[in-house]
């Protein structure tokens, strides 16, 4: 607990299980990408880097599934219909404007 009585919370970190749902080589290319983008646009990632690290590996995961780079926060009906209007592929729009990644 801390002083103004509100409870921390810990997120569980990703397990192996959740690793390996996306190759290796993309989890360790969307790990750099998303260090280099907010160190070099001002954009913020999300204070719990558990939440970043499940964010690395979602879009890893839909590279291989897709080749593309699109937002794991998302659910897409058609992800390829999704790629052609480009709006959701990382860094998304919403990410561009608000400077924030979930």
């Amino acid at each position: 607990m801390s002083d103004d009585n509100s409870e921390e919370y810990k997120l569980d970190e990703p397990t192996d299980e959740d690793r390996a749902q996306a190759s290796t080589g993309n989890v360790a290319k969307m790990e750099k990408f998303v260090e280099n983008f907010a160190g070099k646009s001002g954009t913020f990632l999300h204070p719990n880097r558990e939440i970043t690290d499940f964010l690395v590996i979602g879009l890893a995961k839909n590279i291989d599934e897709t080749g593309k780079q699109l937002c794991p926060c998302m659910f897409f009906e058609d992800k390829e219909e999704e790629i052609k209007k480009k709006s959701w592929i990382c860094p998304c729009e919403e990410m561009q404007r608000w400077k924030y990644c979930h």
